[in-house]
This record gives C-alpha cells, sequence and structure tokens, in this order.
C-alpha cells in the first residue's frame, strides 16, 4: 500500500497481486511451516516470539486472501489508497494513481538533470472527468 502504516498483505506472504489463490495458498503453506509456533518450540523466546509474530501476519493475510470477496474488498482499498481525487463541478471526478504522477515527476527532473527542460514549459499528467468532458493537468512541485 502507498505509505500505509498497515502491511501490505501481499508483502506479508511474499506474493504480488496478480497471484492466483493457489499460488497464494503455497506460499501461506511455507510462511506456516517456517514459523508455526510447534516448530519454534525449542528455539530461544526472542526468536519464537518474532516467528510467531510471523505466523500470525501471514495467517491474517491469509484469511483475508484466501476468500474471493475479501480479497476484492481489499484490492479495492489498497488501490484506491494510491488515488489522488478530486471532485468535479458536474458530480463526477477526477483521480489519478500516485505511481503515475511520480512517474512523470521523475521524468520532469530527469530532463531537468540534462538541461532538456524547455522554460515555461511543464509537464504534467492530464486526467479526465469520468463524466463530462472537462480535464485536468496535474503536476507535482519538483523539490529542487
Amino acid at each position: 500500500m502507498c505509505d500505509g502504516a498497515e502491511k501490505d498483505l501481499y508483502a506479508v506472504l511474499g506474493a504480488s497481486p496478480s497471484d492466483s489463490v493457489q499460488q497464494l495458498r503455497h506460499r501461506y503453506q511455507q510462511l506456516a511451516r517456517k514459523y508455526h509456533p510447534d516448530r519454534l518450540e525449542a528455539q530461544c523466546s526472542v526468536e519464537a516470539e518474532s516467528g510467531v509474530k510471523n505466523f500470525l501476519e501471514a495467517d491474517a493475510a491469509w484469511r483475508i486472501l484466501s476468500d474471493q470477496n475479501k480479497r476484492r474488498q481489499y484490492d479495492m482499498l489498497r488501490r484506491d489508497e494510491c488515488l489522488y481525487k478530486y471532485h468535479c463541478r458536474c458530480g463526477g471526478g477526477f483521480s489519478v494513481a500516485e505511481d503515475e504522477v511520480q512517474e512523470e515527476t521523475k521524468s520532469r527532473q530527469q530532463d531537468n538533470e540534462k538541461g532538456e527542460a524547455e522554460r515555461g514549459w511543464h509537464r504534467g499528467v492530464v486526467v479526465c472527468c469520468d463524466t463530462c468532458s472537462l480535464s485536468l493537468c496535474v503536476k507535482k512541485t519538483l523539490n529542487v
């Protein structure tokens, strides 16, 4: 998730959002075997506590990602957290992904470093309203 306080459930399992349920299950089973509390009894208490914590995180991630409806809701929340949104005067809205704005900003920064940026010319991401024909140009200021 984008700068969220919560851990990304896919990262907890060492998976990606495009992985199938079978692939997620396989990754969960690997982690469960590695960090299950019954297997960690012989280890020192610090390692065992860390292992139990990892096991509980993996278990919680699996419980959400294994259920199709919960996974869909999680993916929608995850996607929404990485969006910039603005309401249009028509009642619709504008939305652009954070990574799209960052990519454009990085490209603009590289142009500035190379000296290729034209004076007075500012690039940005053009975002269209989801209901009308109005468009906005989204620019992120560079920290120069």
